[in-house]
């Protein structure tokens, strides 16, 4: 690895062209530190990324140059003008543009109405002609510019993201994290998009970004962020992908291929053209000056980008390659035993299986279309939020007509919403944003339902009670301080309580029954594979279901009936049959056969009050005509441990190291 210190110019020495100066830089979120004096500083014409492992401050870096988070110390200076105080909007108006992680735009508008709303009358350009000059840039917003923002594709937003960001022709741009949740070809070419803007309009960038290739592509220069300190200032053009990420203690990401050809090195500061004598000068706050070719540009030439099927020598492998340290490791592990040369020989033969791997990365997923728009919804305040059951609220209105037409139905937090975020429980997953619909939403949304938002769930949907979700307990709905039953406890709660008429619930081991008999709900754990479980996070794939949690058993009937019934990408589905449930309804239980299992009443851990009024309810359906016998199925007694080592094995295999697919998956990938 060769790590260079920029002694030349070190972070934070302000210079003749230095545009943005940071010192001594702290900011927190409520009473927590998150900046701890950053000192920095970003010359003109001059990309630099931030890297660094999640968690150490990235986003909040440039959330507060932006100002979106306030500075508790230290100073930010725009161009010489101390910006430190002002707001958010007041600092765009100096030039600098801002892509959020996450993208940020509004689904609920058009790709035109979210251009429209960033154009500024001051920018140089007419609204029209600011249109045009992004679109000539960034050619695939062209066919999208009538879609709304919330059916688009996570690449599609993220180059819709990067053209509202350049209509009021900044100077100065801030990118955060722009390849997450998107595919390898986009990343590509938002990385080709990034460098021939840096060559055309003398853009300076400021990149937050894990993927390293990305990052090396783009900048000139490298910071390395550590608990919330910049802790390295490394000259990108001279270190290699396998050395900053091996410093990174993230492994090797990029080799040399053949026939590869270096990208162009930018100039250092030093030799940076000055603006010219006759460029125009704008007024900035506070009496001072930016200076600009021209204010008017000439219409943009589109930016070329390397069409598909990508070249042997393109730089975007996306593929980690292992270093010579890691793969003497594996030797070890195998108890192998190989000289240095010899394994720096099976490193060299590694290349071109490795490049295989970066064609296939390159390779378009297969995502399901995002067909309804919506906004990422909003956090209840406590006061919304009684049961403490809500995460988020939504309003996602369906198709205009169908038989869920007026229902509002509620999701457990571990099945996915497209732009909406998902933490399952977990703080680990806490900021995560799926880009699909789970096949129940969709369904859902097709038979005119409205989706109401995401109800909490427990950690990771591993616990029976109602108390160890990361955001605090849910309250039982007839009685404050008792449990609500789990993993599906939010959405019993708020069923039980009225609030909402409909749920979907997720069920390993009772996590649908149990909450619904806590909470006062009808909830169903359906036949294994009847109801898809695609986009969905699992626990053990021969475990998992999805099921309805209703306030009335014709709700669950009619619910059913909408999410029941193979689509294909579903694994666990087999052989599914489904009915007109709601067919059912009314008719009596006269002649239905009802089974009571006699080793259910045999567990250490009956009450003999529930007992009581299970025989009870037996004893209604036979009054009633139904054929009720008692059962016996001696391996009953031992489900508990049989299912023990399936749940608690095959949630680190599937859940928790196959990212929830696990191998020989013959379905769906989640790729985000």
């Amino acid at each position: 690895m060769i790590e260079t210190e920029i002694d030349s110019t070190p972070v934070g020495a302000a210079g003749p062209d230095v545009v943005l100066e940071v010192e001594a830089l702290r900011a927190a979120y409520g009473h927590v530190p998150v900046l701890h004096g950053i000192t920095f500083a970003l010359h003109a014409g001059e990309a630099v990324g931030i890297v660094g492992h999640n968690g150490v401050g990235k986003t909040t870096f440039l959330r507060t140059l932006i100002g979106l988070v306030p500075a508790t110390a230290g100073r930010i200076s725009i161009d010489g003008v101390d910006v430190t105080r002002m707001k958010a909007h007041e600092r765009s108006r100096l030039g600098i543009g801002y892509v959020p992680q996450g993208r940020g735009i509004l689904p609920g508008l058009t790709a035109l109405e979210n251009l429209r709303l960033a154009w500024t009358a001051d920018s140089g350009d007419t609204e029209g002609a600011a249109i045009e000059r992004v679109v000539d840039t960034l050619p695939r917003l062209a066919s999208i510019l009538d879609r709304k923002g919330g059916a688009l594709s996570g690449g599609e937003q993220q180059i819709l993201a990067l053209g509202r960001a350049l209509m009021p022709v900044p100077w100065l741009l801030l990118l955060d994290e722009p390849s997450e949740g998107i595919q390898p070809s986009i990343v590509q070419e938002i990385g080709e998009i990034l460098a021939a803007l840096r060559k055309r309009d003398k853009l300076s960038l400021l990149v937050v970004e894990q993927n390293l290739d990305l990052v090396l592509d783009v900048a000139d220069r490298i910071v390395v962020m550590e608990r919330g300190r910049i802790e390295r200032d490394i000259d990108a053009h001279v270190v290699h992908a396998g050395g900053l990420a091996e410093l990174l203690g993230m492994g090797a990401m990029r080799m040399t291929r053949p026939g590869a050809t270096a990208r162009p090195v930018a100039p250092p500061p030093s030799a940076r053209p000055t603006p010219s004598a006759g460029a125009a000068r704008i007024p900035s706050p506070a009496g001072s000056e930016r200076s600009f070719a021209s204010t008017v540009r000439p219409p943009a030439a589109p930016i070329a980008l390397s069409a598909p099927p990508l070249s042997q020598g393109a730089n975007m492998s996306m593929v980690k390659r292992p270093t010579l340290e890691q793969l003497k490791a594996i030797v070890g592990k195998l108890h192998m035993s190989m000289s240095d040369h010899e394994v720096g020989e099976y490193l060299e033969a590694l290349e071109g299986t490795m490049q295989a791997y970066d064609r296939v990365n390159q390779l378009a997923d297969y995502l399901p279309e995002v067909r309804y728009p919506r906004t990422p919804g909003t956090r209840p305040s406590a006061a919304e939020n009684p049961l403490g059951a809500w995460y988020v609220k939504t309003d996602i209105k369906g198709a205009p007509y169908g038989p869920l037409a007026g229902k509002r139905i509620v999701l457990k937090d571990n099945i996915c919403l497209a732009g909406v975020p998902m933490m399952n429980g977990s703080s680990t997953l806490e900021g995560y944003v799926p880009d699909i619909d789970a096949t129940v939403a969709t369904r859902i949304l097709d038979a005119g339902g409205t989706i109401v938002g995401k109800a909490h769930c427990e950690a990771f949907c591993l616990s029976g009670g109602s108390h160890t979700s990361a955001s605090g307990p849910v309250q039982n709905p007839y009685k404050m301080g008792y449990s609500a039953g789990g993993s599906s406890s939010g959405c019993a709660a708020l069923v039980g309580a009225g609030e909402i008429e409909m749920a979907i619930g997720g069920d390993q081991g009772g996590s649908v029954r149990m909450p619904g008999s806590f909470s006062g709900c009808y909830g169903m754990k359906a036949t294994h594979g009847l109801v898809p479980y695609t986009g969905a996070m699992p626990i053990e794939a021969t475990i998992d279901h999805l099921g309805p949690m209703t306030g009335t058993v014709a709700d669950s009937a009619l619910l059913l009936e909408v999410i029941a019934g193979a689509d294909g990408l579903d694994p666990r589905q087999y052989n599914v049959r489904v009915d007109k449930y709601t067919a059912a309804l009314g008719r009596g239980v006269a002649g239905l056969r009802i089974g009571v299992l006699t080793e259910g009443f045999q567990h250490e851990n009956c009450e003999p009050d529930v007992v009581q009024k299970v025989r009870q309810a037996a004893e209604r359906l036979r009054s009633l005509g139904a054929i009720v016998e008692e059962i016996s199925i001696p391996m009953h007694l031992d489900g508990v441990a049989i299912w023990t080592p399936i749940a608690l094995e095959g949630l680190q295999a599937q859940m928790m190291h196959g990212n929830g697919m696990g191998f020989n998956w013959e379905g769906l990938y989640t790729t985000s």
